[in-house]
C-alpha cells in the first residue's frame, strides 16, 4: 500500500511538472504573438537552456532575424545546431541554409547543406526537398559528392565500431590474461608443482629442457596425485580466457584451440596411466605447441588475405561507379589517377602486412628448428668410449747375411819354400 502511494505521488509530480512546462512554452508563444519580444525571448532562452528543441530554434531565429537582439548568425548557429541534433526539422533546414551561404562561422559546404536538408525533408519539410532539387540542378557533380561523403561516413562509422569492439576486446582480454597469469603463478609456486620440477610442466614454452626430454621414467603413486592436481588447476587457469575468447575469435581459431586442448588433455591422461613417460609427454607437448602456432599463423594469413581481397573489391566497385558518373574526360582522368593512388596505398599496406607475417614466420621457423635440434640430440645415441690402442712393438727379422764368396788361393814355390796367398 505504501509503495502504491509513492508511485501515485511520483506520477502526480510528473504531471504537474509537465503542466508547468507546457504552460511556460504557451506563455512564451503568447508573448511572441502579442509582440512582447522581450518576455518571449527571455522565456525561450530559459527553456532553450533546459534543452527544449523548439525553444532553441526560436532563440536561433531571434538572432538570425535580428528582432529584439542584434542580428548575429554566429549566435544563431549554435542554437540551430543544438535543436537540429535533437531532430527538429526547422532547425535542420536553417542550419543547412547557413552551410549554403557560409554564414554563422561556417565555411560554405554544399554537401553538408544537402545532408541537413535531407534530414528535414525526411520529416515532411517540402521546402527542404525543393531546395535539395535546386542544388542538384545547379551543381551537376553534387550527387556524386554527396554519395561519396555518405560512403565515407559509413566507412568511418564501421571503423569506429570496429575500434570500439577491439578496445573492448583488448580490455577484457587484458583483464582475463591478468587473472589467468595470477592463477598460473599461484599454481607454479604450489608444492605439488615443484615436486614435479624437471619431470613435467603443464605450462609449455619455447624450448624444452634436455633432461625433461630424456626422462624415461613414469609417474609413481605420489607423483600421480600431484600430477592430477596440477593438470586440473592448470585447466581452471586456462579456462579464465576460454569463454571471452570465443566471442571475438573466428570459429576456425576456436576450433583449432579446442582441438589442441583435447589432444593435450589426452597426452596428460596417457602420462597419468603410464602409457607415456615424462620424456614422451614432453615431446608430445612440444609437437602440439609447434602445430598450434603453425595453424594459427596459417589462419591469420588466410583471414588477412581475404580482408585485403574484399577491400580491393569494394575499392574497384566504388571507383567504377564514380568513373561512370564523371561528366567529362578531365574528371575521368582525375578519377583514374585517384583510383591508381588508392590502389597503390592498399598494395603498400598489403606488402607491409606480408613482410610482417614473413618475419613472424621466420622467427617461428627458428624456434621450431631449435626444438627439432633438441629432439635429435636426445635420440642420437651417445658416443661410445673408444678403447686406447696400445702401440705394438714391431720386430723386423733381418735376413741372414749372404755367405762370403769362396776364397781363391795360389801357391808359389821358391826352392824348398812354398808360399800360399789367398784372396
Amino acid at each position: 500500500m505504501k509503495k502504491t502511494k509513492q508511485l501515485c505521488l511520483l506520477a502526480a509530480l510528473s504531471l504537474t511538472s509537465l503542466s508547468v512546462f507546457s504552460q511556460t512554452m504557451a506563455e512564451a508563444d503568447a508573448a511572441f504573438a502579442r509582440q512582447d519580444l522581450k518576455t518571449a525571448f527571455e522565456t525561450y532562452t530559459k527553456l532553450a537552456n533546459e534543452g527544449d528543441a523548439v525553444a532553441q530554434y526560436q532563440v536561433g531565429h531571434f538572432y538570425e532575424s535580428g528582432r529584439h537582439v542584434a542580428q548575429s548568425f554566429d549566435n544563431a548557429e549554435p542554437w540551430y545546431r543544438k535543436s537540429a541534433m535533437q531532430g527538429y526539422a526547422k532547425s535542420q533546414a536553417n542550419l543547412a541554409w547557413l552551410y549554403v551561404n557560409g554564414k554563422g562561422g561556417l565555411a560554405k559546404d554544399i554537401v553538408q547543406a544537402v545532408l541537413w536538408y535531407e534530414k528535414a525533408a525526411a520529416q515532411g519539410d517540402r521546402e527542404a526537398q525543393e531546395r535539395i532539387d535546386n542544388l542538384y540542378n545547379f551543381y551537376p557533380d553534387l550527387k556524386a559528392s554527396v554519395r561519396n561523403h555518405k560512403a565515407a561516413i559509413l566507412d568511418k562509422q564501421r571503423q569506429e565500431v570496429a575500434a570500439r569492439q577491439q578496445a573492448a576486446f583488448d580490455a577484457e582480454s587484458e583483464k582475463n590474461i591478468q587473472e589467468s597469469r595470477i592463477c598460473l603463478n599461484k599454481l607454479s609456486d604450489d608444492a605439488r608443482t615443484k615436486s614435479l620440477a624437471g619431470k613435467f610442466s603443464p605450462f609449455g614454452g619455447d624450448s624444452v629442457p634436455m633432461e625433461m626430454l630424456a626422462n624415461t621414467g613414469k609417474p609413481n603413486v605420489k607423483e600421480k596425485a600431484a600430477l592430477s592436481y596440477v593438470v586440473a588447476e592448470w585447466e581452471k587457469c586456462i579456462n579464465i580466457q576460454a569463454e571471452p575468447r570465443k566471442k571475438y575469435l573466428p570459429p576456425e581459431a576456436n576450433t583449432i584451440i579446442s582441438t589442441y586442448r583435447l589432444d593435450l588433455r589426452s597426452g596428460f591422461a596417457d602420462l597419468y596411466s603410464g602409457k607415456l613417460s615424462y620424456g614422451d609427454m614432453a615431446r608430445v607437448r612440444a609437437k602440439l605447441d609447434i602445430e598450434l602456432k603453425q595453424k594459427i599463423d596459417s589462419l591469420s594469413a588466410k583471414i588477412q588475405a581475404q580482408e585485403f581481397a574484399e577491400a580491393k573489391q569494394r575499392q574497384d566497385a566504388e571507383a567504377q561507379q564514380r568513373y561512370a558518373e564523371a561528366q567529362n574526360q578531365q574528371q575521368r582522368e582525375a578519377e583514374k589517377q585517384r583510383q591508381a593512388e588508392a590502389r597503390r596505398a592498399l598494395n603498400m599496406q598489403e606488402a607491409q602486412a606480408r613482410a610482417q607475417l614473413e618475419q613472424t614466420r621466420q622467427l617461428q621457423r627458428n624456434v621450431d628448428f631449435l626444438q627439432g635440434l633438441q629432439m635429435q640430440q636426445m635420440f642420437r645415441p651417445p658416443p661410445q668410449p673408444q678403447e686406447q690402442i696400445q702401440p705394438q712393438q714391431i720386430f723386423v727379422q733381418q735376413a741372414p747375411a749372404a755367405p762370403p764368396p769362396p776364397r781363391q788361393c795360389t801357391s808359389t814355390r821358391f826352392g824348398s819354400t812354398v808360399t800360399v796367398n789367398c784372396f
